[in-house]
């Protein structure tokens, strides 16, 4: 399921917010800074083709920020925070507010690790 809130950034894709990045990523420096300020990896800083990450450690790996290449481009990843009542009163994620704060706090360091 994929959908595009208007006026948001990014989609909700595979249960995740995605927002392309503009440029090449730096993967290794941005594991190594995230790294150095104290969150905890998925992936080895200097072996790999996608990074996640997150403050507790989790012996399995799933975190809730992710960065990985989907085709040409960059891709940050984090899961929504918004909920809203969809057809039939199912509860369904959205990118509003909360989604966006989340975002406005990411992105612009994600984004300083490309060029």
């Amino acid at each position: 399921m994929e959908k595009k809130s208007s006026g948001q950034r990014g989609r909700i894709q595979e249960g995740q917010v995605r927002v392309p990045l503009e440029g090449e990523l730096d993967l290794a420096g941005l594991s190594r800074d995230l790294r150095a300020r104290g969150f905890f990896l998925a992936n080895d800083p200097e072996a790999m083709d996608s990074q996640g990450w997150g403050e507790d450690y989790d012996p399995e790996g799933y975190y809730p920020y992710w960065v990985f290449r989907d085709g040409k481009r960059w891709v940050f990843a984090c899961p929504p925070k918004d909920l809203f009542t969809g057809a039939g009163g199912r509860r369904e994620y959205a990118i509003g507010a909360r989604t966006e704060e989340v975002l406005q706090s990411w992105l612009p360091y994600v984004q300083k690790w490309c060029r």
